[in-house]
């Protein structure tokens, strides 16, 4: 069942794509200006069962992928957040009727966008052109 102590104020929709070719094991967000300086409580990542193509038209990463995945956020000057992709994964179609889990939630730290990464671990050839897809929500 969804949370319903929740409550979104404000989403952000964000993409981080990972090139053709790619060869890194770390690919950071982009700048994120509308996150900048804004309290976070909350983020959600989707696989391919969920959105299989983002507003940009680019491929969402698969369930498999993100199985392999982690997400490190960097706040207040220093401090890092380390967590399974997955474990940002809402609406889990691992069971055949799908599972809802809560949104995780954030304390509202300041996020420093262009120092937090993903961290693939898997055979990197997999997650090429293909975006990890993301909804943070803060407060303004």
């Amino acid at each position: 069942m969804p949370n319903t102590s929740f409550i979104i104020k404000n989403a952000e929709y964000v993409e981080v794509p990972i090139p053709t070719g790619n060869t890194k094991t770390q690919i950071y967000f982009p700048d994120l200006p509308n996150l900048r300086n804004k309290p976070i409580f909350g983020i959600e990542c989707y696989t391919s069962t969920i959105a299989s193509i983002t507003s940009s038209g680019a491929t969402v990463q698969a369930y498999a992928q993100l199985l392999d995945t982690t997400v490190t956020l960097y706040y207040d000057g220093g401090e890092f957040i380390v967590v399974p992709a997955m474990s940002l994964v809402r609406l889990n179609y691992g069971t055949s009727q799908g599972t809802y889990y809560e949104i995780p939630h954030l304390a509202g730290q300041n996020v420093v966008w262009t120092k937090s990464y993903v961290t693939m671990s898997g055979t990197i050839a997999n997650y090429a052109a293909k975006t990890f897809l993301f909804n943070v929500y803060y407060n303004r």
